[in-house]
């Protein structure tokens, strides 16, 4: 996951990151602390990344009302990646959160999902976002699948 989210300006949201092991990829990777910003609802797993992470910006918060928090709106948004289990929560909640994940974006913005969910795609569900890359990650036990998209809002004539 953290291999798709592209160089550049602009916060590294990521959604869901329970214990942190995503978060923890995403700083090996090259995202600078600063520039990462992670919403867990958890306020155990919040508390435990605080210690982890010091120096990322952790909002202890839902998903669902992401267009509220400020350091979202002061500066661009480069990439998403979402660990949240879209494919078992109601359909409502996921629609919130993905209409959500749009308000947030900005032409170019990569959202990235993890899946167990082998077969199927967000694709019809992320609206002004088109899928540029699918991985089936094998060694994953489960094996798992992540889906990459570029938003890409079409403009109103």
């Amino acid at each position: 996951m953290a291999s798709l989210v592209p160089q550049g300006e602009g916060v590294v949201l990521e959604l869901g990151p329970g214990a942190g092991a995503v978060t923890a990829a995403l700083l090996n990777q090259g995202v600078a602390a600063q520039d990462l910003v992670l919403v867990e609802r958890s306020a155990a797993l919040s508390a435990l990344l605080a210690k982890r992470f010091p120096g990322v910006q952790l909002i202890q918060g839902d998903a669902m009302h992401l267009s509220r928090f400020d350091v979202l709106r002061q500066q661009p948004v480069r990439a998403i990646v979402s660990s949240l289990p879209l494919r078992s929560l109601p359909r409502p909640v996921v629609r919130q959160i993905l209409d959500q994940v749009a308000l947030i974006s900005d032409p170019g913005t990569v959202f990235i999902q993890f899946s167990y969910a082998l077969r199927g795609s967000y694709q019809n569900l992320a609206h002004g976002f088109e899928r540029d890359q699918a991985h089936v990650v094998w060694r994953n036990l489960p094996p798992a699948r992540i889906e990459a998209f570029c938003f890409r809002p079409r403009q109103v004539q």
